[in-house]
């Protein structure tokens, strides 16, 4: 078992304050397109980039020929799930659950 899947069938969320430069990281684009009627089609394209530059909470990432620009928590560790991972399987409720428990 990885050290980001708990007993209870969650994901544990990787540490988002340890990213530093040159870290390869899993990262998510989505595009989304009306189609009329109300209608959207949502695409989404997970790649590997390298961080190039930290300013704050802003990474800057280059992946697919691109730069990209995502926020802290928009990226996960190069170990760690992919974002379209956490979206499909969920995050860790333990903690939440113990709260809500006391």
């Amino acid at each position: 078992m990885s050290k980001y899947q708990c007993k209870c069938g969650g994901l544990i969320l990787p540490d988002f304050d340890s990213f530093k430069l040159a870290d390869a990281v899993n990262c998510m684009i989505e595009t989304c397109k009306s189609i009329g009627n109300g209608q959207v089609i949502v695409r989404q394209k997970a790649f590997v980039g390298i961080i190039t530059k930290i300013d704050g909470d802003k990474f800057t990432i280059e992946g697919n020929s691109k730069t990209h620009i995502f926020e802290r928590g928009e990226f996960t560790p190069i170990k760690a799930p992919g974002p379209i991972e956490y979206f499909r399987i969920g995050k860790c409720r333990c903690e939440l659950d113990k709260e809500q428990q006391a």
